[in-house]
């Protein structure tokens, strides 16, 4: 079986060394001068390779039922028994995430790569592919930039999505699918950070704070829905905010604003308190502290730079003032505050700083149970070029070994022939 991969990196090597083992002869075209430059930048330079942690909500709604589908085929452990007999043994932290025992990405890179040479995978560098066209007796010419053609049996894309444009992403695969036909959900920057036009979060940069974040749209006929909620450490940046509670909802965001809805983030800095107790504990607090300034007052509770925002948006500007001074009024605002803090969202930080893309190639098109595409026989599609995204934690990469593998197996399975 003579078997084209479209993109080298973690699903395109997964499914080139699936296939290879299998019997094919395998080509990967990647464009890079190297296979997985990606590889590298995940779970900050540690590979993040998968997370012993599942309830069934890891990626978008409307892609968990295809993606259980696939991980049955393709389950985590049989992903780790792959990695092992590379070379490459799991370490789980204390949150369930799983890296390399040597907490290297280039370990994981290192070891898909020498297993690519030993079995003497072709990998043609620096040729990115504009077309990939069925042909009438079967298989399909795949068509480089420099008009390079070769024929296959079968194709795999598998060249990522948009996220990550520094390493050669730029929905190459979306292109491809369209040509032929497919339906591709339009991509948006998932699990990355949000910005806001809020003037304070210039004064916020760098602060960190445990809590959750519920993210609300509005349409423009004034309906608002919840998209989602998660827990964990927010992130106030320069221009908005950012750590893995606020990455999970992020492609949801950048979905709604794509549609033209407003979107509101809340946060929560005390949601195991609720609201009744938490404002009694407030105002025991005050009583206790009316001798203190205002600043003071909330000194322990919060993060230093928080609380000169916090007291402006409640309406005490004179910081310095006792706290005796705080209003019955003024104390209400600041307890719901801290459990409410609304920031209007306007956007997202770019491409190059997204981890992974929404959007992709319609799953009713592909065949959950091989990764094969329904229009066209033979044709493949693994990892982030497919319309599945998850949250942060390990989830994209087990997609991206998942489906990489499994389309690997599928186009280097021969035909049935009957007897």
């Amino acid at each position: 079986m003579n078997v084209i991969i479209i993109g080298g990196g973690a699903s395109g090597m997964a499914a080139a060394i699936t296939a290879a083992r299998a019997g094919a002869a395998v080509t990967i075209f990647e464009k890079e001068d190297r296979l997985g430059r990606k590889i590298l930048a995940t779970g900050n330079g540690k590979c993040n390779m998968s997370n012993s942690r599942w309830d069934g909500e890891e990626y978008n709604e409307t892609a968990r039922a295809f993606a259980a589908k696939v991980l049955e085929k393709v389950s985590p452990g049989e992903t780790l028994e792959f990695f092992e007999e590379l070379g490459i043994y799991p370490r789980e932290d204390g949150e369930g995430r799983i890296y390399p025992s040597s907490e290297q990405a280039a370990s994981v890179l290192d070891a898909l790569r020498f297993e690519v040479q030993r079995l003497k995978i072709e990998v043609i560098h620096e040729e990115w592919i504009k077309g990939v066209i069925p042909q009438r007796d079967g298989g399909y010419s795949v068509v480089s930039h420099v008009n390079t053609r070769r024929k296959a049996e079968k194709v795999i894309i598998a060249c990522g999505g948009d996220a990550g444009r520094q390493y050669g992403c730029e929905g190459d695969g979306f292109a491809l699918a369209e040509m032929v036909g497919h339906t591709v959900t339009e991509p948006v920057p998932a699990l990355v950070g949000l910005t806001s036009k809020e003037p304070y979060f210039k004064q916020l940069k760098g602060v960190r704070a445990k809590g959750e974040v519920t993210l609300t749209a509005q349409a423009q006929s004034g309906e608002e829905e919840v998209l989602g909620t998660s827990r964990g450490e927010i992130q106030f940046g320069e221009t908005g905010l950012s750590g893995i509670c606020v990455f999970d909802l992020s492609g949801r965001a950048n979905r709604a604003m794509k549609e033209e809805k407003r979107c509101t983030m809340r946060l929560d800095l005390f949601p195991d308190v609720e609201q009744a107790a938490f404002l009694e504990m407030m105002r025991r607090r005050l009583t206790l502290s009316a001798y203190k300034s205002c600043e003071n007052f909330l000194n322990g509770l919060i993060h230093k730079k928080l609380i000169p925002v916090v007291l402006k948006q409640c309406g005490i500007d004179k910081i310095n003032d006792k706290a005796e001074k705080i209003t019955e009024e003024q104390m209400d605002k600041i307890a719901y505050m801290l459990k409410n803090w609304d920031v209007r969202i306007s956007g997202s930080r770019p491409w190059n700083d997204a981890q992974t893309t929404s959007g992709g190639v319609a799953l009713s098109e592909i065949d959950e149970n091989t990764m094969e595409s329904k229009l066209h026989p033979g044709l493949y599609f693994a990892g982030e070029v497919v319309d599945v995204d998850g949250r942060c934690g390990g989830y994209n990469l087990q997609w991206a070994w998942s489906s990489g593998i499994l389309a690997g197996r599928s186009a280097a399975a021969q035909p049935k022939t009957e007897e």
